[in-house]
């Protein structure tokens, strides 16, 4: 038991450091005004298509979109090249070396017995998953607020 605690903690601490480091690396700011605009110029697309405008036009408009859709898949990915090779590192030479091979845990919510390696990524995969939307919903109720606080200030 006290070893699947040592594992969750590790698990956790390496999903905390992996949205640290997106976050110094990625301006979310800016991300999401990108997404916006992806948006914004996809809808313009979808009513271009509509009209029955010509190829060229529609062609034009794609080319932009995807340039804005490679620049945002490349700001994200910026901080892959830095956690991915800590993930390496303690999977395959920290672990082996600090835990048995043999190490079970079961996870009683689920009445599961798993391999340590195997509970490391479910707990980072879920702490993730929840870390991540829960800043992302924060960070889009921030962004709202300044957008009205902004639009207010205009007025």
């Amino acid at each position: 038991m006290v070893l699947g605690i040592e594992i969750t903690v590790i698990a956790l601490a390496y999903v905390v450091f992996s949205v640290f480091v997106q976050r110094k690396l990625v301006d979310m700011r800016k991300m999401q005004e990108t997404q916006d605009v992806i948006k914004q110029k996809s809808k313009e697309l979808n009513e271009l298509s509509k009209s029955g405008a010509s190829q060229e036009k529609l062609a034009e408009k794609q080319k932009e979109i995807t340039s804005m859709l490679g620049q945002s898949m490349r700001s994200q990915l910026k901080p892959m090249f830095v956690v991915l090779p800590i993930f390496f590192v303690v999977y395959y030479l920290v672990f082996p070396a600090v835990f048995p091979s043999s190490l079970k845990i079961t996870v009683p919510v689920i009445s599961m017995t798993l391999g340590y390696q195997t509970y490391f990524i479910a707990v980072a995969f879920v702490g993730g998953m929840v870390l991540s939307f829960g800043l992302m919903f924060r960070d889009r109720i921030r962004l709202a607020r300044e957008k009205k606080q902004a639009e207010a200030a205009q007025q």
